[in-house]
């Protein structure tokens, strides 16, 4: 059984959302950050109901933005992560691969 890389719900999002130690954004996706004690890289996804309707169309960007970190994982910071979704993202998963390949490249600059 592998490392758990995933931040419990309310007090970790809490934490990076009221002091984040680093900030990245493109058009669709903020990505905030936070140092942990854990020494692995753990994600969250933010995603709001009001954006985005529907649950399934919800959990498909969730599951890619899940599936973009675990392929990056061992490059990151071992750091909390939060993908925070924006507006009016398209489900082009053409699009969101690439912004989410963005975010990571990003993250990693010193």
């Amino acid at each position: 059984m592998g490392v758990k890389r995933s931040i419990p719900a309310t007090q970790g999002f809490e934490e990076i959302f009221s002091n984040p130690k680093k900030k990245v954004s493109t058009k669709h996706f903020l990505l905030l950050s936070k140092e942990n004690s854990l020494g692995v890289a753990r994600i969250g996804v933010a995603v709001k109901k009001r954006d985005i309707k529907l649950a399934v169309q919800r959990n498909k960007i969730k599951r890619k933005i899940k599936g973009s970190f675990e392929l990056n994982a061992l490059n990151l910071p071992p750091l909390d992560y939060v993908v925070y979704v924006r507006r009016n993202i398209s489900s082009s998963e053409g699009l969101i691969k690439k912004e989410l390949t963005e975010l990571w490249d990003k993250i990693r600059e010193p």
